[in-house]
């Protein structure tokens, strides 16, 4: 026997026999029917201002805060802006309900392509217990509109703010579309001598508006 061989009998030895298909559904469909066996306790409170508390506990660069109404974004979008001394112009994702509000009225231009600043998205989801966001591709979201600026800003509706990642995706319908991909703070690595750096594989910045109609 190779070495090759002693040590996948070693494991095989190790996790006996695969189970059946029928076995595994089983199991997963036991924890579903029990997610407080696997799920981690959360604080008290409701799952906005939990969301909220755990995007202080991301790396820096990233931030939230509460708009009273999806109309109120272009003016929290521009506040933004000019707090971090750029420009008054983003790429903005093609969803009706964000063309449709007044960006001309708060001083933005609207760029038809991303570039290297800034992008606005709406989240489908956004989870309390990591301050994770769910985006969808799409005809209506190119993916890499999350990832190639340098700032993402990121609408939610406060009623789309769940508990934990299970809830956000239990109908999330993945048929539908090719990805979803989850979103947790600014981009961050350690790669280089342990040393964590912020924004070179993505955005620097993450600023999540908590849209509460």
């Amino acid at each position: 026997m190779s070495a090759r061989d002693a040590i996948f009998a070693a494991i095989t030895r190790a996790i006996g026999q695969p189970a059946d298909g029928a076995s595994i559904r089983a199991e997963a469909d036991a924890l579903l029917a029990e997610p407080e066996r696997v799920r981690p306790l959360l604080p008290e409170g409701d799952a906005l201002s939990l969301f909220e508390a755990a995007v202080t506990r991301l790396p820096p660069g990233a931030s939230s805060e509460r708009v009273a109404r999806v109309e109120d974004v272009p003016a929290a979008v521009a506040r933004r802006l000019a707090a971090l001394e750029l420009e008054p112009a983003l790429k903005i994702q093609p969803l009706p309900v964000l063309e449709a509000l007044d960006w001309a009225g708060a001083g933005l231009r609207p760029r038809a392509e991303v570039d290297d600043l800034v992008s606005l998205s709406m989240a489908e989801r956004a989870i309390a217990e990591t301050a994770s966001l769910v985006l969808r591709s799409g005809p209506r979201m190119a993916i890499l509109d999350a990832f190639l600026p340098l700032h993402h800003i990121v609408a939610v509706r406060a009623q789309d703010v769940v508990l934990h990642l299970e809830d956000a995706v239990r109908d999330a319908d993945l048929a539908r579309s090719r990805n979803l991909v989850v979103v947790t703070g600014p981009s961050g690595t350690t790669d280089i001598e342990g040393s964590l750096v912020i924004g070179v594989h993505g955005p620097a910045t993450l600023h999540i508006l908590l849209v509460e109609d």
